[in-house]
């Protein structure tokens, strides 16, 4: 990243960018990047989310739950000044169906598996669905898992509460653009143009004169995290049955729950 604080201006932080552009871009191709935290303004203040997923159940008995996670809403700014183009992870979600996965906190380690992913695509969503106090739509990435209770009990528990509702992605650029709201640069200018209408949050766009559009990266895992790179990436809810053996009132029967308890005190002390 940029030490914005080093310039005197932005006129001064943009002309830098442009003439370090082919460096800027050939040092954002060549690591995996993992989402991370910005803040909002109460411009895009956040709510609880409203999307219900059709994939979605508990099986308690076999510690299986199934939960479709958002990992990254396209079109924000985030805090590497780089958007994510609808359509980024298309041609990586084609190619490689058998390399992504569900983990926690980017840790590529086995211990870090939280679920195996059924299926991973993009779908448009309304944002206000998503909780953004915004009107319009935006394309998500999304992944429909099964996470398992053999593979971290205290995250399943935490999933089967809704305690988790931030997720991030890890990812190696492919192709990105820059973009500088400025006619000085011919080129830089046009992809301004081009891109602008993508950015939901335009107006930190603008302040910062400047942003990479990011129009293809391969993808590599998506992480559950107590923050990602914006706030609209939760779980999504669900409205199907608990799939456990008896049950009333949408509860399992006392073994049943004596069981799970045990079970779960066992995995986590």
């Amino acid at each position: 990243m940029i030490d914005k604080s080093k310039f005197a201006n932005k006129q001064d932080l943009i002309k830098h960018v442009v003439a370090n552009k082919s460096e800027l871009t050939s040092l954002k191709k060549s690591v995996t990047k993992f989402s991370d935290c910005i803040l909002h303004d109460d411009t895009f203040k956040i709510e609880a989310n409203k999307v219900i997923s059709n994939f979605s159940s508990d099986d308690l008995v076999n510690g299986i739950i199934k939960r479709t996670i958002v990992g990254n809403t396209y079109g924000w700014m985030d805090s590497h000044d780089d958007v994510h183009i609808k359509g980024i992870f298309t041609k990586s979600i084609s190619e490689n169906k058998d390399s992504q996965f569900h983990l926690h906190d980017h840790l590529y380690q086995l211990a870090a598996k939280v679920g195996t992913p059924i299926k991973i695509y993009e779908q448009n969503i309304n944002v206000t669905d998503l909780g953004l106090n915004k009107i319009g739509f935006a394309t998500c990435l999304l992944m429909d898992t099964e996470i398992k209770k053999s593979y971290n009990a205290m995250i399943f528990e935490e999933y089967l509460t809704k305690q988790i509702n931030q997720h991030s992605v890890g990812m190696v650029y492919v192709k990105l653009y820059l973009c500088v709201n400025d006619a000085e640069y011919k080129e830089e200018f046009a992809n301004w143009n081009t891109y602008k209408g993508s950015v939901i949050n335009l107006d930190k766009a603008e302040e910062n004169g400047y942003f990479w559009a990011v129009t293809e990266a391969k993808l590599k895992e998506i992480s559950c995290v107590l923050l990602g790179s914006n706030e609209l990436t939760p779980t999504l809810n669900g409205k199907s049955e608990p799939l456990t053996s008896t049950h009333k009132n949408n509860e399992p029967d006392k073994a049943t729950q004596q069981k799970q308890k045990l079970s779960i005190n066992q995995s986590i002390y």
